[in-house]
């Protein structure tokens, strides 16, 4: 719910739309304080509106605090449910003074109740639940006593919300072990890129579809020269580095439609689809030429050989494989760091 705690291995991308809604949440809220403060203002409650003009500055600096970086999600659901227990307090003030309603104490206190069973472990969350329900409590012995039928009610809320909150995030971890499970199985774990079993599927569905035009789809595999004078030289944790950055740049380098394949060891399959011969042929060259000039900090500069095959020039993918890999040879015996097209010529 809102998240909750994210896992180190959590994308980038993930982090950055949390930190948006968060943003959200607190100009809202803010706003909220804003039209309040202007309510105690005019109905002459001034505890009211010192809290509600607190409350505004203080979402203000939230806003700030989940667009800063240095603040982590987490430090930031820690300190908004901290604030929510402090708001909640004021509140029950505010209440035995006659310048709020009982409905305003329990509505904050589901609010926060939310939060720390959305963000926080079982124990802690329950802990400040139960501490803030018995705060609601206290004014009933007072002068002016809440409603206790809604008291009632707001405990069952309460539990309910840590009921649903208990099995939505079992669900959101089964869902993050479904999630691994799929990756283990259609992606390479070094290199982040579709693994043979799942680029093979890819190109079976491609290459049987009824709307591939043949001539706009083609393959390449491209493999690294003298690979293994890397991982001799400088050990296979080296050579590793070097399969993940050149992962990278040959994503890089592809459209969005386009695929790369970790196809085994030092060799990747490369999936062109919506390209003429002549783009396919030059996307690839390009690629190569990338290769040559590409360099790491701390990494040997390398070089690949790249087979080329058009789909129309095969009646299967077996084939078609078997054509990429003979070209991707005779590039290799043509000297290497080169591509090798259909015309068997070298570019």
């Amino acid at each position: 719910m809102f998240g909750g705690q994210i896992p180190s291995t959590a994308r980038p991308e993930r982090d950055q739309f949390l930190r948006q809604l968060y943003v959200g949440m607190a100009l809202l809220a803010a706003l909220v304080q804003a039209g309040v403060a202007q309510y105690a203002q005019t109905a002459g409650l001034p505890g009211l509106s010192v809290q509600a003009r607190l409350g505004t500055a203080f979402n203000v600096l939230l806003v700030v605090l989940a667009l800063w970086p240095r603040v982590s999600t987490h430090h930031f659901q820690l300190i908004l449910i901290g604030s929510g227990q402090l708001w909640l307090l004021g509140s029950v003030w505010l209440y035995l003074r006659g310048e709020t309603l009982s409905a305003t104490l329990l509505v904050g206190f589901l609010t926060v109740t939310l939060f720390s069973f959305a963000w926080l472990r079982a124990r802690p969350a329950a802990t400040l639940t139960l501490l803030g329900y018995l705060l609601l409590w206290g004014p009933v012995s007072g002068e002016r006593p809440v409603d206790v039928p809604g008291l009632l009610m707001t405990g069952f809320a309460a539990v309910l919300i840590w009921f649903l909150s208990a099995h939505g995030q079992t669900l959101y971890r089964a869902h993050l072990r479904s999630d691994a499970l799929a990756a283990l199985a259609f992606t390479d774990p070094l290199t982040g890129l579709l693994n043979r079993r799942s680029g093979r599927e890819k190109l079976d569905v491609l290459f049987g579809a009824a709307d591939t035009r043949p001539e706009q789809l083609a393959l390449a595999l491209v493999d690294i020269d003298h690979f293994k004078r890397v991982n001799d030289s400088l050990g296979h944790h080296r050579g590793d580095e070097v399969l993940i950055a050149l992962a990278e740049l040959l994503q890089s380098h592809l459209a969005p439609q386009d695929a790369a394949v970790r196809w085994g060891g030092e060799e990747f399959l490369l999936i062109l689809t919506g390209r003429d011969p002549r783009e396919a042929r030059a996307a690839v060259r390009r690629i190569v030429e990338a290769v040559r000039e590409y360099r790491v900090l701390g990494l040997p500069s390398v070089t690949v050989s790249a087979g080329l095959a058009l789909a129309s020039e095969g009646r299967s993918v077996p084939e078609l494989l078997a054509l990429a890999d003979e070209r991707l040879y005779a590039a290799k015996d043509a000297g290497r760091d080169r591509l090798m097209d259909r015309s068997r010529t070298a570019s």
